[in-house]
Formats: C-alpha cells, structure tokens, sequence
C-alpha cells in the first residue's frame, strides 16, 4: 500500500494537475468545424481528436459541420439549440477552423486557426484572416513559410501507438509500397520504383487494422508526398523513401515534424540502408516530439479562454461587434492601398509613452503590427529598450517625455505625429481609413482627431463618438477630447511647449486653434483605437493651460473651475466687467396660471438686477388674462412692458415687432410656460452672450417628472431637429458626460435662447414665413452659426418646463426646411455621424450598413430600399449589391423601408433604388429626392403591383404615373413587364435575374434512390401536378421541398421542410434530383415575375421540365424542356427523360454550365447591374 511519503516529485505533480482537472469549470465553448470523420485523413483526425481532448480537459467542445464522427471519442455534435444556450448562458463561442477553411462562416467572435498544413495548399484559398484571429500551428515549418516567429504550436497526437508498433524484431517484411494522395496517378514513374511494387493509395483506403498489417509486414514505403502515413510506417518498421523532385527534399525532411528518423531520399547512395538504420527509433522521437503537446494544449486553452474571457467583457454592451463590422473587405482594402500607393501617401509616426508595463506595451505594438497600412514608423519613449524589430526605441522618462519627442520630431521625416501610451490599441482598419482622410486633407489643416474605444475598468470596452471641433467642450473635458490627436508635421514645428505639464498636448491644440483657427482641425468620425479609459480627474496643469488661452483670447479675468459632480470636467467664468442689461422677453402662449408661475419664479429666482421683462400678447380675448395683464402694466420702475398686438399675425413676427421695443443690451426669449430654477440663470446665460465669438445660448429644460425635456438641439433627429438627451434623468452625465458640460450646438431651442439685441437684428430676427414658423428658432440660431458664431448650451441655467409640446409641423413646413437647410440638418457638428437620426434615438448607434463609408469618394454609393424581405428584394437588390460591394466597385446599403429627407442627405448616395415606391411613403420620398438630390432614382418593379393592395385599378394607374413621374429609370425583370409600362416612362429597362457566385459550387448527386428521384418546390403551380405525381407512383421517388398540397403527401417519398431564401440552393442540392419540375400557370402576374426556380435548379445541375408559359429568368437561355401545362404534356416530357437517363443527365449538365458561365453575379453579368444602377 502507497503512502503520501513514498509518492515522488512526478506523482505529486500529477496528482495536482488530475485535482485542478476535477473541478475546472468548462468555459466558453469551442466550435469546431471540421468534415467527416474518416481514417484516411490525419487533418481530420487531429480536428476530431482535438475536440476530444478538450472535452476531456473539462471544456465544452463541439463538432460542427458534419454528423459522422468516431463513435470512441467524445464528440458531440453542434445544434442550434446549443448556439441559443450558451448565448442565453453569456458565453462566447470560440471557432476552431482548420487552415483549408477560409474567413468566419461561424461568425465567433473570437477564432482560433489550426494550421494543419501550409496555407492553401490544399483549398487553395487563402484562410482570409482576420487581425485578431489566434494562430497555432501543427509544426514549425508551417509558421516559417508565414514567416511568422515566436508563434504557438499545438503538435496533436492522432497516432495509434499501440495499433501502429513494429511486430517482432525477427518478423519477415517483404514488399515494396507506393502511398498515394495527392500525388496525381499518371504522373507515376514506375521506372524509377522497384518491380512489383504495390499501391496503398487513399482512394482506395485501408481500415487501420488493415494498415497496420501491411506496414508491419512491408520491406519498404515509397512516396512522392510527406504524409503522416510516413509516421506511421516507421512506428510499424517501415522505412520510407522520399521521391526526389516533387516538393520533399532532404532539407524539408529534417526540418519536418519527425526529422530523418527511419526516413530518407530516394535518391541518396544506400538511401534503404539508411533509412533502416534509423528506423528502429521511431517510437522514441515521436514520443520526444509529441511530449509537448500536453503543455501547448494548456496554452491553446488559456489563449483562447482569456481571448474569449475579454470579449466578453469587452463586448458586454456590443460596442466590440460594432467596431470589428467596420473591417474593409479585402476588395476594399485593395482599393484603398491602390489610392495610398504613390508617393503622396501620409508617412505617419506612432510615439508610444512606455510606464514599464512590458505586457502593455506588447499590446499595442501587437496592434500597430496587425494594422493595413504599413507607412509607418514605430517610436517608444521609455525605460526600456523592447527589442523589437522595426521599433525605434528612445530612452526617457515617460512621466517628462517632452524634451525627448521633440528632439525626436526635429529629426524624423514623418508627415503627421499620433502620441498613444502604452496599453493602447490600434484598430486593425484605423490607420488605414486615417491615411485616406489624410490624403484628401486641406493644406491648412495642422490637426486631426478621430473617434475611440474605450476600455474600462474591468475589461469593457465603451466608444467616445465626438463632435467636430467643438472648443467649449474640449475647454469643459480636455481629458476626453484632447486625446489622440494627429499632428501635421508643420504644427510641430515649435515642439510641444515644457511648460504645460501633463497638459502639454492640450497647450499645442489651444495653441494652434488661436494661431490658425478652428478651421484648422479636421475630425474623422471612424473609431482608431481603444484608449485606457479609466476614470479622469481634475488637473492643475490643464486649468493653468486653459486660463493661459483664456488670457491670450482677450478674457484677462477668466477662471476655471473644476467641477464636483463630472470628474475632470470644468467650468468656466469668463470674468466680463461690464454688467449688461437683458430684457427677458415672454411670449404669451398658454394657460394663466402658467404665465404666473413664469413671472414669480422670475423675480424670485433672477440674481441678476438689470433686466425688464416684455409680455408678447397676441390679441387675446381672455378676460383674466387680460385683468392680469393690466395689472402687471402698472408696476412701476419700468421694469415690466406688456406689448400687446392684433390677433392673427404670426408669432414670429410679433417677436420681431417686440424686439424693438426692447432696451437690453441682451434679448432672453423665454417660454410664458417655462418657470425658472436658480437664481444663477441669467448670469450663466450671460457669461456666453457677452463673447463676441458666440451668437445664441440655451439653458437646460426639465420637465416636470424630473427628466431632461431639452439639452440643446439635435439637427437632423426625426427628419427634422430633435432635443438632445430628452428623457434622461436630470441628474444624468449623459453621454459623454456631455449633459454636464458647456459646449457648442448649432442650435439651441427658442423656449430659453439669449443673443445680443443686436446680433438679433443683424441676423434679421426670426423668419415670420408661416412655412418656418416651427422652425423659427433654429433658423435663427444656423444663420448665427452660417455666420461664424458659436452657439453655447450650459447646463447651469435650469428651468422647469412641463406644457404639452407644439404639434406637428406638417408637409409643407418640413420642405421649408429642407429647402434652406437640408445639408446643415445632415451633418450636425455637435453630433457625430455614426449615431441614429430616428425619432427617439438620440446618441444611439446607426447601423454600420448606413454609417460607416470605408471607401468614401472613391466609388459610387448606392443605397437600396427594399419594400419587404421577400425573394424578389434577395434577387433584384440584396444579392446585387452585396456583390458589387464586395468586389469594391461600389460602396452601398440596403433599408427595409425607407430613410427620411435628412438620412437620405446624410448617406450621400449616387443613386437610390426603390423597390415598389407605390404607398404613400414611396411616393413621398420620391418627390422628395426631386426637389432636394442629385441622386439617381431608380424604380425597381419586380412583379406587376396586386390590385388587391390599391383601392382601384384607377388608384394603381395613378400612384405608378407619380412613382414613374419622379424616377429617373426604371428596371423590371421581364419584358412582359415592360410591354405593360409602355409609354409610362422613357427609360424603362429590362434586367434579368442572376444567382449570387455561391451557387455556382452547388453539387447534387444523381441516382441516388432506387428509382430516378423527381421533385420540385412546393408553393406555385402545385395544382398542375395533381394527376401528374400519382400517375407516376412506383415508377419514381417524388421529393418536394415546402408546404406540399395534401392531397399529394400520400405519393410523395420526402417531404422536406421550407426553408429561409439564404439557405435556398444547400437545400435545393440536398435533394440530389434527377429530374426537376417547374410548374406555373399562364397569368399576366406570373409573366411579369421572372421566377428564379429555373435558374435555381439549373445551378443545382438537375434536368429541367418547366411550363411552356413566359416569366421564368432566363427562360429563353437556357436549354429547357418545357410542357403544356395538360397532365399528358408532363406526363410524356417526364417519361422522354426516364427513357435516356444519360442524356437527362447532360441536359442537367449543359444547363449547370449554362448557369454557371453566363447567369452567376460575377463578371459582365455583375457589371450589366452596376450600369442599370448607376448614372449613364
């Protein structure tokens, strides 16, 4: 009996490892993707037996891809109701992919590569992969043909060492063999190989009892190709030859997984005899050389887990997923570096700040080396030198790092600067979307910042969307917004000033934006990178370089203030000596008592003593409020006038008419409903209007619930102009903690707007056009800001305003201001344009569909409005666009629905394509487009519009006479179509449906059943076939896929479910048909539909029987055989093609020729749509 003193070193150590094993919590879970599970292939074999492994190193591992495995080892199958547990349980599913296997088709976010075998040596197609992908590799070999170094292996045992051993040392061996797999059989010399030598070739595969048998009995293995069968011969005893010539040379030999051992060239003197000299110590190096495995094991199952351990506490909120859809295509990221080849492109310098944390510091230069644009210089400034290839390493101290970056800027030849710390990543796309902006910069443009991440404490990442230069707001958190900017080497021409601290970037921006102007900032709204995002603090260097600016602006008595409630936030007083007068002016519309409120809580809560206040009365016949008035009237000191005006006139204008009567220096339009919060309100106003830099400022409004009712206008917000942080709590930072801070909007809302009285004037006071009578504020506030004024919000003049809103603007009021504003309410500086204009999302994300532009100004952009999400929006704009888009000879998006007037202005696109514009929405958008875009207006007709959804045939006439009225072109898919908008339209053009380039891999088998399988897809014609399928009843296996007529189900041999449109041609080929049908009844609506079933069958290869009607896509292409839609018609088609099967079968074959030379959306077919989308 063993005791705990007898167990050594070794034992105790495996002990441990089985106690940590028995009670490891199983993770995130492993997908791998892998084909069947079959002998022969030792690449399949090591996915299989990987997925094993980690099942029995307490992991949850699953086989996806196939239903054969190896009954001996634990291998469970991925479904569907697994993926819906781990995304209800939090886990984030990790994707194993063999390097045959190209992209994400699981769509992990996180991915782990097993290179099994050189990159495309086998698919023949690069793996495709993405920057963050983990990579393992099977040898070391395989990583130095990447080139890469330093990298992980995961040497996987698959081999059967007690199958695979030698049999007794004086067992006889006779005969000579050939492995054959790859090596193609007429390229054999048999010249060259012994007489009578014997093929084991993997076509023609043995069991492994079967190999084992053989190679431990075989005098000699020949082979052309390096095979893990080679392994196994020498375990069994077997010495393998190599051929020479044909890929293995001695060099790859010893630098294989198995070295020499029991190997050698066939071409070598006494190449058997060395070989056999070797061979007997074949179980010892593979034991030596697979030892490992256990180790990298542990290390592929901690790389992975902690990848997916951060990406799920990263992407708690899905800021990840949003960041990595915003990765070009590779078409795409072509494209780019063809624009950025020459000689003009931006040299740019990254200066990385090290702390000492070497790990840190290896993240970012990891993402710096994973990055798509390669003009680039790396420098550290630190401590430490991190040896590094291609890192210039500049020895100081990073908390004082200014003397050495600007020695190092004096004498570096970059054209633009990026200072990061360390810890810091680069977003894989980011430098390469910053060089093209870049490229295009105006040369007065000294500075650039863009968009970040943020990763937080704990591991989530947030984003930080910023505005355009927005100089309240870098004043009011310099810590957010004075981050990452990007220098041109000119700005830094001076170096950064040594006397501004930790502040010394904010020093060089304040700087240059007095010396140059805020003109000479441009902001890239695309994410660069994720920054530390800990939590920020006020700092005396940043207010000591603000005051500094302050001073040289002219505000000699300014002071900043940090404030308690917004970490790193400020405020500040400009210190005006002069105390202005402001006359508070009221229009009066509401109820009384609201009036009341409005007036006490004014002189209640009003600080400020030089005021009067002016009631707007616009002809009411109240008497109460009339009685009120009067006496507000005769309260003496002059402080109250009470303007009283003939009813009828637009409120515009009596504010305009009131305006002049005022005798402040400052107007205040204030709600008659409003009622006033602090005492500070007028000061804080007042401490922005008496810049001569700013035009309008606004006051926070809260409701009467406690929540934000407006924080400064949002352009573009609902088609129109929206409040900023509506419905946030009142204590609420909001984000960015922008609902605690001053800054600039372009407009601010008329219910608190203060202005010089006359700056008022000079604006031309509010437009009185009844047509911009909702708008009235905000036209005056963007004329200010059209002028060059800033428009200030502050959070520090509060008022309560809880009245019912104004209605609705109507039509006509909204193309007002479209008319005189539509790009302004596009493109709003203070709100970045990758949030959501609809109504209620206010600093919500776009979809990146709609926001992200990677090739902006070098394609044409296309924007598709799909109607409904049926086959017709898959076949006449998804697929198409996907496809241009993809090949980069377009850049576009697909809605269903359609976008608003502002969205549209926003998007930019060369042209729209509308699906079926016939509702009042569709037709509404069309006149819009008209009046207020260069855009192409494409009208998609599919089919023939159904009566069923129109009031009349008259009401159809007269909504196609307006959509066509509007359109610039019109695209049908039949010419039956055509024929039947003759004369409606002068461009009417007829584009034939094609299949998207997946199609054209689809595979079927024929002769699968006993009898010649036939079938169809269930849903259209079906009634045609009701004699038909039980004539034929024993004579053939019917197969239908969808919802078939019951009274057929009786005859019918599979019944295959419907499936989505996506999933469509895996399905369809699924069926393994010999012989497909296609039945349609001869309608006016079936001849204008351009029915993709021919099509889709013809790619799957089957034989085609289809009605002798017009309306199928490519009916008049392709060689089909067609049928009156009478039983005997079918019945004698189908049995002319049971009577040859061979020539059924070529017809199946011409056809999928057919489909796959001339109807797949590559090519000049691919091209043929960009030119019906795009402007002659």
């Amino acid at each position: 009996m063993s005791t705990a003193a007898q167990l050594d070193a070794l034992s105790l150590e495996q002990a441990l490892t089985r106690l940590r094993l028995m009670f490891t919590k199983p993770g995130h879970p492993y997908y791998l993707l892998a084909p069947a599970y079959r002998d022969t292939s030792s690449g399949i074999v090591s996915m299989h037996y990987l997925c094993h492994m980690l099942n029995l190193n307490g992991r949850e591992a699953y086989i996806y891809g196939t239903d054969v495995v190896n009954p001996d080892l634990k291998t469970p199958l991925f479904d569907p109701a697994v993926a819906r547990r781990h995304l209800a349980e939090g886990k984030v599913p990790i994707a194993v992919y063999p390097e045959v296997v190209s992209g994400n088709p699981l769509e992990c976010p996180v991915v782990a590569r097993y290179m099994l075998n050189f990159e495309s040596f086998i698919s023949g197609k690069s793996m495709n992969a993405a920057a963050t992908d983990l990579i393992f590799y099977y040898a070391e070999r395989l990583a130095e043909a990447r080139g890469d170094v330093n990298v992980d292996l995961l040497c996987l045992p698959t081999i059967d060492i007690e199958l695979f051993a030698a049999g007794a040392a004086d067992c006889a061996r006779e005969g000579a063999y050939l492995y054959q797999n790859r090596h193609p059989l007429e390229m054999i010399d048999y010249d060259q190989l012994p007489a009578g030598i014997r093929l084991l070739s993997v076509a023609n595969a043995l069991s492994l009892v079967e190999l084992a048998e053989v190679l431990r009995h075989a005098e000699v293995l020949y082979t052309y190709e390096w095979s893990m069968t080679c392994v196994i011969a020498v375990l069994c005893g077997c010495p393998v030859l190599f051929m020479p010539g044909h890929g293995v040379d001695q060099q790859v030999l010893e630098n294989s997984f198995f070295g020499c051992v029991g190997f050698a060239m066939a071409d070598q003197p006494h190449a058997l005899e060395q070989a056999r000299a070797t061979v007997g110590d074949g179980l010892q190096r593979y034991v030596q050389r697979t030892a490992s495995f256990w180790q990298q094991l542990d290390t592929f199952i901690a790389k992975t887990q902690d990848a997916a351990v951060r990406e799920a506490a990263g992407n708690r909120h899905g800021m990840l997923d949003w960041l990595r859809q915003r990765y070009p295509l590779p078409a795409q990221v072509q494209r780019l570096q063809q624009a950025l080849s020459g000689p003009q492109a931006p040299k740019l310098a990254v200066l990385v700040r090290d702390h000492g944390d070497r790990q840190a510091l290896l993240q970012t230069l990891e993402s710096l080396d994973r990055g798509l644009y390669r003009q680039l210089q790396v420098h550290v400034l630190g401590e430490c030198d991190p040896q590094r290839v291609g890192v210039q390493w500049h020895a100081c101290d990073p908390r004082e790092p200014v003397a050495m970056m600007n020695t190092l800027l004096s004498d570096s030849a970059s054209d633009w600067y990026l200072l990061v710390e360390a810890g810091e990543t680069i977003v894989a796309s980011g430098l390469l979307e910053l060089a093209v902006r870049l490229l295009d910069a105006a040369d007065d443009c000294q500075a650039v910042y863009a968009d970040e991440g943020l990763r937080r404490e704990g591991g989530e990442i947030d984003l930080a969307l910023r505005p355009d230069l927005n100089l309240d707001l870098l004043l009011a958190m310099p810590g957010s917004l004075s981050r990452h900017w990007i220098y041109r080497r000119e700005a830094l021409a001076a170096g950064f000033a040594s006397d501004c601290g930790r502040a010394f970037e904010l020093g060089l921006q304040l700087s240059l934006l007095l010396e140059r102007g805020l003109s000479s900032v441009m902001h890239v709204a695309e994410p660069l990178l994720i920054g530390n995002g800990g939590p920020l603090a006020a700092c005396a260097d940043e207010q000591r370089v603000i005051e500094h600016h302050l001073r040289l602006r002219g505000y000699e008595r300014a002071q900043v203030f940090a404030l308690d409630d917004v970490p790193g936030g400020y405020r500040i007083d400009y210190g005006h000596a002069h105390v202005a007068s402001v006359s508070i002016m009221v229009p009066l519309r509401g109820q009384l008592v609201d009036f009341q409120r409005c007036l006490e809580t004014l002189l209640t809560h009003t600080a400020h003593e030089q005021f009067e206040v002016l009631l707007i009365e616009a002809g009411s016949e109240d008497p109460a409020l009339l009685e009120w008035l009067d006496m507000v009237g005769q309260i003496g000191d002059g402080r109250f006038q009470v303007l009283r005006y003939m009813p009828g006139q637009p409120w515009a204008a009596l504010c305009n008419a009131a305006a002049q009567e005022a005798r402040g220096d400052y107007l205040v339009w204030l709600d008659g409903r409003a009622a006033v919060l602090d005492g500070n309100w007028l000061p804080a106003l007042l401490n922005h209007a008496q810049r001569p830099e700013v035009g309008a400022v606004g006051g926070k409004l809260l409701a009467g619930d406690g929540t934000v009712r407006q924080a400064g206008l949002l352009l573009g917000i609902d088609g129109s102009v929206g409040p900023a942080f509506a419905g946030l709590p009142a204590q609420s930072a909001g984000y960015m903690a922008r609902l605690a801070l001053e800054q600039n909007f372009a407009a601010v809302g008329g219910e608190c707007l203060m202005l010089r009285r006359e700056l008022f004037h000079e604006a031309g006071g509010f437009d009185a056009s009844e047509l911009l009578a909702p708008w009235a504020d905000v036209d005056l506030c963007l004329k200010l800001h059209q002028a060059g004024y800033l428009n200030v919000w502050t959070p520090h003049a509060r008022l309560l305003l809880d009245a019912p809103r104004d209605a609705l603007a109507n039509e006509e009021q909204h193309d007002a201001l479209y008319a005189r504003w539509l790009p302004r309410l596009a493109h709003d500086p203070a709100y970045n344009g990758n949030f959501s204009l609809r109504a209620g999302q206010g600093f919500v994300l776009q979809s990146n569909d709609l926001s992200w532009r990677p090739l902006l100004g070098k394609v044409p952009r296309v924007l598709a409005c799909i109607a409904e999400q049926d086959e017709q929006a898959l076949s006449r704009l998804i697929h198409p666009l996907g496809a241009l888009c993809e090949n980069a000879s377009l850049d576009g998006a697909a809605t269903v629905g359609l976008l608003s007037a502002v969205e549209l202005e926003r998007f930019a696109p060369t042209s729209v394509i509308l699906q079926r514009p016939l509702d009042d929405a569709g037709l509404l958008t069309l006149r819009r487009l008209s009046a207020f875009s260069r855009a192409l207006k494409v009208v998609v007709l599919d089919r023939y519009p159904e009566l069923a959804q129109f009031e009349s045939g008259e009401d159809l006439l007269q909504r196609l006479q307006a959509a066509l009225m509007h359109a610039d072109r019109v695209l049908v898919s039949t010419p039956a179509l055509a024929e039947r908008l003759q004369g409606l339209h002068h461009d009417i053009r007829v584009l034939e449906s094609a299949l998207p380039v997946g199609w054209g891999r689809l595979k079927g088998e024929r002769r699968a059943g006993d009898l010649p399988r036939l079938g169809w897809i269930a849903g259209k014609g079906d009634e045609m076939l009701e004699q038909v399928v039980p004539a034929l009843s024993g004579e053939v296996e019917w197969v239908v896929l969808g919802e078939c007529p019951g009274s057929l189900k009786p005859f019918v041999s599979e019944l295959h479910a419907a499936v989505e449109p996506g999933h469509l041609g895996e399905a369809l080929a699924a069926l393994n048909l010999d012989l497909a049908l296609v039945p349609m009844a001869d309608s006016m609506e079936n001849a204008c539909s351009g029915d993709m079933r021919v099509l889709q069958h013809a790619a799957c290869g089957h034989p085609v029987i289809c009605s002798r009607v017009p309306g199928f896509a490519a009916g008049d292409a392709l060689p089909l055989s067609r049928a009156g839609n009478q039983p005997d018609e079918w019945l004698q088609a189908i049995r002319l093609h049971l009577s040859d099967r061979d020539a059924s079968a070529a017809l199946g074959d011409a056809l999928q020729a057919a489909v796959r030379g001339q109807w797949l959306l590559e090519g000049t077919r691919l091209e043929s749509w960009r030119r019906a989308w795009l402007p002659d």
